[in-house]
């Protein structure tokens, strides 16, 4: 059965009462993210490669008929189609940030991210750089992560900025972009989605806190996290 993550109550599964199940969508949500990264990766861009070669065979073969126009346009619409899949099947599912410390992780995120779409990126790690518990680590990329998947879906933007820095004993998480700003509709819980609600209960189950503010252009996203010895 296809499971539609969006069409959940958060609102319900996020009380307190309901951690559990908020815990149990968040990890289906993750495995359906996973999943549709690696079908991206595997299928879809399989696919695209045959497209291009064949757009490459039919301008051989179209060679002075006239058509050059068309098949540019064809071949530029192809390359379009390319960058996007790439884009979301890294978001999604970025393998290549596992076995990376979490300036290094978050770092390798920000670049491909700004690689694949690109979406101007910059990207600062303050303060000291010592080993943070996995469990801290892993909520602070997703965030990072889920952050810049809204960017990327939502927001227009051109560039964006992440900032991790550590103090003597919490973590700040900083994701902004310049793009239109959150509407004020979606400000209510309710009308978040598992996105949103599920970054800010990841934030909060370590203690944090976790804000959304909307710009004068664009949209900045604040973590806090106490920070636990690795």
């Amino acid at each position: 059965m296809k499971f539609d993550a969006e069409l959940v109550d958060i609102a319900a599964a996020d009380s307190p009462a309901n951690e559990p199940a908020m815990e149990q969508l968040l990890n289906i949500h993750e495995y359906e993210r996973r999943r549709m990264g690696q079908e991206l990766h595997d299928s879809a861009g399989q696919l695209l490669v045959s497209l291009q070669l064949s757009v490459a065979r039919l301008r051989l073969m179209e060679q002075n008929s006239g058509h050059d126009g068309l098949i540019d346009e064809i071949q530029g619409i192809v390359l379009q189609i390319d960058r996007e899949i790439r884009a979301l099947a890294f978001l999604h599912h970025p393998a290549e940030l596992s076995g990376r410390g979490l300036c290094e992780a978050v770092q390798s995120l920000v670049n491909g991210f700004g690689k694949r779409t690109g979406i101007r990126t910059s990207f600062r790690c303050l303060g000291e750089r010592s080993a943070v518990a996995d469990p801290i680590s892993t909520t602070l990329l997703r965030v990072a992560q889920e952050a810049l998947v809204n960017i990327h879906r939502h927001s227009r933007a051109s560039s964006a900025k992440v900032v991790l820095a550590r103090d003597v004993d919490r973590l700040h998480l900083t994701v902004s972009d310049d793009g239109i700003g959150i509407a004020s509709a979606v400000k209510s819980s309710r009308e978040q989605g598992i996105g949103l609600q599920g970054m800010r209960h990841r934030v909060e189950m370590h203690g944090g806190r976790f804000n959304v503010r909307s710009l004068k252009q664009g949209t900045r996203i604040s973590v806090v996290v106490p920070l636990v010895a690795a």
